[in-house]
């Protein structure tokens, strides 16, 4: 009987659920930490393995089997957690961990005033969370460099799925404000695309090591709010000023910045087609899970 393969997830956040979720219903042995008993329950729901991230012991008895390794957890403090806490366990079974990948962020490569950024675009961060993800991708990368581990970064553009999308807030009759802001577009990605691209990465033979993950249209906030009040027949949320108070800090630094994310090295070089190319196929695909769901409930 051959063994299950391995995933260890560092952090337990909107895309490792989807992580868990999949791999292991792809008959792969999920293990995912956290720091909190509540999540813990919830990772088990979803036929994992919650383990307590300072949990040294259980984390070296993986990593002591054939494994591949996924980081979600964002920088602390300016440092990659995952990396300063467990490089050294890392190091101590570097030949027995078959792939890593790291989560980032389309932000690294800071304001490019609308342009388009490739994976070789020259990073200029602004912010200290950028600066911070910049300095936890070398660690990364660094560390697959010195025990020759295949490792791949992934920046995502703005993540967005069931459960966190402008539908679920609209039907949630949640206060949406949309920033008038006409000419800023930017790039989605589902969180759907996000475990099918890495789920390809893992078992693909490029020797890229970055990796945009992004759709194929960028759109305003407007364009997104349009739509998805015209598949409710709602009306579209109330537009604000950047300088409105309604306007939180980290939105505000968000708008500061502007680019378009090219994905062609996601389709050519690792030959993923994206499930949901733009804002419209995966909004109608999220309208259409609670449409459908509301209608079981119904039935009920």
């Amino acid at each position: 009987m051959n063994e299950k393969n391995i995933l260890l997830i560092f952090g337990f956040g909107y895309t490792a659920k989807f992580m868990c979720q999949k791999f292991s219903k792809k008959n792969w042995e999920v293990f995912c930490t956290t720091r909190f008993k509540e999540k813990a329950k919830e990772i088990k729901s979803l036929n994992a393995t919650p383990v307590f991230f300072d949990d040294e012991k259980k984390i070296e008895s993986i990593l002591s089997k054939n494994s591949y390794i996924l980081s979600t957890a964002p920088p602390e403090n300016g440092k990659d957690p995952v990396i300063e806490n467990y490089g050294y366990l890392f190091k101590k079974n570097s030949e027995r961990i078959k792939w890593a990948g790291y989560l980032s962020t389309t932000s690294v490569y800071g304001d490019k005033k609308g342009g388009w950024v490739t994976e070789d675009t020259v990073l200029e961060p602004n912010l200290e969370r950028s600066i911070s993800r910049v300095a936890a991708e070398k660690s990364w990368l660094r560390f697959g460099e010195n025990f020759s581990i295949k490792t791949m970064i992934f920046r995502l553009a703005g993540i967005y799925g069931p459960g966190r999308s402008l539908i679920d807030r609209l039907l949630a009759n949640e206060r949406v404000y949309i920033v008038n802001k006409p000419a800023h577009l930017f790039n989605r990605i589902h969180v759907d695309d996000i475990v099918g691209a890495i789920e390809m990465a893992i078992s693909s033979k490029s020797e890229a090591t970055i990796f945009n993950l992004s759709d194929d249209l960028p759109a305003t906030q407007l364009d997104v709010a349009q739509f998805a009040a015209s598949l409710l027949k709602k009306k579209c949320p109330q537009t604000v000023s950047l300088e409105s108070d309604m306007v939180s800090e980290m939105a505000r630094s968000f708008y500061k910045e502007e680019k378009k994310v090219s994905n062609i090295r996601l389709k050519d070089e690792l030959g993923y087609e994206l499930t949901f190319p733009s804002f419209k196929e995966g909004l109608f695909a999220i309208h259409k899970i609670l449409k459908d769901s509301n209608r079981r409930s119904n039935l009920d």
